[in-house]
């Protein structure tokens, strides 16, 4: 018997694989040639530097110089006095008035705190010195204030005095000045380098070295030979119809051989 054979022809799938492949890597050539040289975009009926000044608008968001000098300018305030009597030592007796800020109508508490516990701390350490002196003394506590645009900043400076005097002479014994200079656009304490350039410009180190020396030597605190004082930047100081004051506290402060307040107005 004869046996007949069948030979199954199967279908492969292989050749329209690869065809497909090989269309899609062309085309990917093709895609990425296109974007390699495609111009960068552009909005219509702007050119590319319009498109940049745009973004660089987009980054400055802040207030002009301008607006923040008129916010500076619009702000109110107000000086509070606070007074104080101590006559818990028989000879030594405080008459305390001091200053509180406000701005707006809300306290700088954090500034408030800070003077009046200076002075309070200043007469209870004073207190347990004068209970042995033999005269009669009185803590007397003082202040002034005055307001500045300086840049573009409006700037209150408070000059506070304090005196202890010999009440049976009636002779100041002591003397000492503080000052607190205050932002009331920021609500803070400013110190010299916050508003001694807008005030005295890019010379300021000379301007205050010159004169200070030139005050002291003038008017007899010091003579050129023994003259060796060097600006520190933190010396008290306030700032009056737009003059820069710098005060010493005569030997306190290593100036000169006094007890006297050394307040010198810088002139530019």
């Amino acid at each position: 018997m004869e046996t007949i054979r069948f030979t199954e022809r199967r279908k492969t799938t292989k050749w329209p694989a690869i065809i497909v492949m090989s269309f899609l890597i062309i085309g990917g050539c093709f895609v990425a040639y296109a974007i390699k040289n495609e111009d960068n975009p552009r909005m219509l009926g702007l050119s590319s530097d319009a498109i940049t000044t745009q973004s660089d608008g987009l980054e400055d968001v802040g207030q002009t110089d301008e607006e923040k000098l008129a916010q500076a300018m619009s702000l109110n305030y107000e000086i509070k006095d606070i007074s104080s009597v101590d006559q818990s030592v028989s000879n030594f007796v405080s008459n305390i008035h001091l200053p509180t800020i406000y701005v707006d109508g809300r306290e700088i508490a954090d500034i408030n705190a800070k003077i009046q516990s200076e002075y309070v701390t200043r007469f209870d350490n004073l207190k347990e010195q004068m209970t042995q002196a033999e005269s009669n003394y009185s803590f007397n506590v003082t202040y002034t204030y005055f307001d500045n645009i300086v840049g573009l900043r409006k700037v209150v400076s408070m000059v506070i005095t304090q005196q202890i005097i010999d009440t049976d002479s009636q002779k100041v014994t002591s003397e000492r000045v503080t000052t607190y200079n205050v932002d009331l656009s920021s609500k803070t304490e400013l110190s010299q380098s916050d508003v001694i350039i807008d005030l005295l410009g890019k010379d300021y180190k000379t301007i205050l070295k010159d004169q200070v020396k030139d005050y002291i030597i003038s008017n007899g605190y010091a003579t050129e030979e023994n003259y060796n004082y060097e600006i520190t930047g933190l010396e008290n100081f306030y700032i009056q119809d737009s003059k820069f004051h710098i005060v010493f506290n005569g030997e306190s402060d290593n100036i000169a051989n006094t007890t006297d307040v050394i307040d010198v107005e810088i002139q530019i």
